[in-house]
Order: structure tokens, then sequence, then C-alpha cells
């Protein structure tokens, strides 16, 4: 039996919504927070945590160390898009695209001399008339 595929359109994608945190027990948001958002603010709390005892990092008071910075960079890194991707795909794709060879020849690096090496043939005939 042919093995063929029927392609079903749905909406899948556009019922696809991300969860949203409202209140906390009974505590109210003054914003909706996604788990998205949290999980960042939580790696780059961590991450000034680990960063803490550097002098930069040091001389900035705890309010902006633990909560100003964490919450700022949840936020741009939720918010903004760059290339149409989210700003950790797009440094990620920078990052590819730095350390990938320049000269490719059928998607595979290519190897040999730099230099252009182009050899022409030509051949002509001459009419006599």
């Amino acid at each position: 039996m042919l093995d063929q595929r029927l392609r079903l359109r749905t909406y899948r994608q556009v019922w696809r919504l991300e969860p949203v945190i409202y209140q906390i027990e009974r505590v109210r948001l003054p914003f909706p927070v996604s788990f998205r958002q949290i999980g960042i603010f939580a790696a780059v709390l961590l991450l000034m945590a680990i960063l803490s005892p550097i002098p930069p990092f040091s001389l900035l008071p705890p309010v902006v160390r633990y909560g100003l910075v964490p919450g700022l960079a949840a936020w741009f890194l939720t918010s903004s898009r760059l290339d149409g991707k989210a700003p950790h795909r797009w440094a990620l794709s920078m990052v590819r695209y730095a350390l990938s060879p320049r000269r490719l020849n059928r998607l595979q690096p290519l190897t040999g001399p730099r230099r252009l090496r182009l050899e022409a043939r030509v051949s002509y005939r001459v009419r006599k008339g």
C-alpha cells in the first residue's frame, strides 16, 4: 500500500497560548508574568549571585543587583525580537555564523588554495570566404 499523507490545516498555532500567572496565592501581581519570564529572571538572578563578589557588580546596590537587572533582562529577552527571532536565538545564530567556514561548496567547507584559479580554453574557426 502506498504511503500517502494527508495534510490537515488546523488552528493549533492560533490556540497555543503561553501560560501566564496573574496572582500568587491571594496576592495579585501588578502585571501578568509568564513562565519564561520567571525562568529568565531566576537564571539572571543566579548569575548575579555568582558574579556579586567581582568589583563592578559588587558596587551595585542589592536592589539593583538582585531586582532591577534580572527584571529588565527578563522583560527584554521576552518582549523584543531581532530579525524575527528571540534575542537568545539571534545571539546563537550570530555565534554560529561567526564560527562557520566562509567558503562552502555544496554546504561543505572548501579546502585548498584561497586564490581563485580560472582556466579558460577558447577555440575559434576562421571562415574563408
